[in-house]
């Protein structure tokens, strides 16, 4: 089995520094660690000092696996805009349709020009509120 030189030990190393930095490891774990990792001659004795931690691309995965769920995340935001704002733009078209047909029929009067522009802006209140991302 060939030796490891002080490359590989510094990167075990800063390895197991960043498990303590998650709160995997405590100090006195970290340092009884360290204490095989920089004193490890063959790469046997420094997987010893990893026993019992997740590897690295466990990590690397999680990681990705987090983004893709953000990505998810986005992208049902974004479906559920569209179809908040499509189905605005249905109702607006709705009210419109109605104020015309009820101006033509029974003339402007003051109901018609308050009750369906009351109703558009609360239409679009409603969207407005739908569609804001929590913070």
């Amino acid at each position: 089995m060939a030796l490891i030189g002080d490359r590989e030990r510094e990167r075990a190393a800063n390895q197991l520094t960043e498990h303590y930095l998650q709160g995997r490891l405590s100090l006195e774990e970290l340092t009884e660690r360290l204490e095989v990792a920089l004193t490890a001659r063959r790469h046997s004795e420094v997987r010893r000092a990893f026993a019992e931690l997740p590897s690295a691309w466990r990590e690397q995965v999680k990681g990705a696996r987090s983004s893709v769920d953000a990505m998810w995340q986005g992208v049902c935001h974004v479906a559920l805009v569209m179809a908040v704002w499509l189905l605005w733009a249905a109702v607006s078209f709705a009210l419109l349709v109605g104020f015309v047909i009820s101006v033509l029929v029974q003339g402007l009067s003051l109901t018609n020009g308050i009750l369906f522009p009351a109703l558009w802006l609360a239409c679009t209140g409603v969207a407005r509120h739908a569609t804001r991302r929590a913070h």
